[in-house]
């Protein structure tokens, strides 16, 4: 492997914790790094970023990297896709509009996440980019296998455990989502547009009276790992501990956990488990 040092790394930031935690990691390693913020999206950078862009702003993005001389690419944090009325495309955009059609940005119904993000890599590296995964900046935050903390799901558990990993992944195959809701043995909810934040509370509402479910999420089969990794962290740890969920499972190897003490901490103190079972192809790392 060459020296990362050396090697300019754009960071393409949306919104959440990620973006802030991968320019920790090159201000850790010495690595330059140009941050282009989405407008309205980018809110958890302590710093301002070089630039602010619509989506929609391609060319300016692409203009800023090329001025800095960026070699390496990478996407980070929680994207909302525009309305058409705000999309306003500059001609870079235009141009991969063309190919991938208007909707593949303001509706997931017409183009799923995975879709649109694999054309979006694509167009990047048109421009002669490498576009990098997150787990290869922020590798000490992917989950490695077996109980996380210090609460153990039983038996019955690591049942419905694998009833969730079946569901979750033939919900992602259809690239509608990565997470699914178990409650004994039954697959309950499933991730829609709203995200998991939305699917745990809903989940929790419709099970007030009865129940502890298990959340359940793991990569899409065919998903480019380069973008949108699972990731769970306090929040989602909070999340679940509020709609009276009993555990949460992800996938070792391709989840990413964000301050691992504290939610490791707060899912300890509620007696929530959290699991990282290996994925799909027996990878646990």
């Amino acid at each position: 492997m060459g020296d990362r040092s050396k090697d300019r790394l754009g960071i393409i930031a949306g919104g959440g914790a990620i973006p802030q935690l991968i320019v920790h990691a090159c201000e850790s390693e010495n690595r330059p790094y140009t941050v282009v913020g989405l407008k309205g999206q980018a809110d958890r950078l302590s710093c301002p970023p070089a630039i602010l862009t619509r989506i929609g702003q391609a060319g300016k993005c692409f203009k800023k990297f090329r001025e800095d001389k960026v070699s390496s690419v990478v996407m980070a944090g929680k994207v909302h896709r525009p309305g058409l009325i705000d999309l306003r495309p500059d001609w870079r955009t235009i141009k991969f509009l063309t190919r991938a059609g208007v909707r593949a940005f303001t509706s997931k119904d017409s183009v799923g996440d995975d879709r649109l993000l694999r054309l979006v890599i694509s167009e990047i590296e048109r421009e002669g980019f490498s576009v990098v995964g997150i787990d290869s900046v922020l590798s000490h935050l992917v989950a490695s296998p077996g109980v996380i903390g210090g609460t153990q799901p039983t038996e019955k558990d690591h049942q419905d455990i694998e009833t969730g990993l079946v569901a979750a992944r033939q919900h992602g195959a259809a690239d509608r989502g990565q997470a699914v809701v178990v409650n004994d043995g039954d697959v309950v909810a499933r991730e829609g547009n709203a995200g998991t934040d939305r699917l745990i509370r809903d989940a929790g509402d419709s099970l007030m009276n009865g129940g502890k479910p298990i959340l359940v999420k793991t990569s899409k089969p065919q998903q480019d790992r380069r973008a949108d990794l699972p990731v769970v962290g306090p929040e989602t740890i909070e999340a679940c501990i509020e709609s009276g969920f009993r555990g949460i499972a992800i996938e070792a190897g391709g989840t990413l956990i964000v301050d691992r003490e504290t939610s490791v901490e707060m899912a300890d103190r509620a007696g929530l488990f959290i699991y990282a079972a290996p994925d799909a192809s027996g990878r646990s790392s």
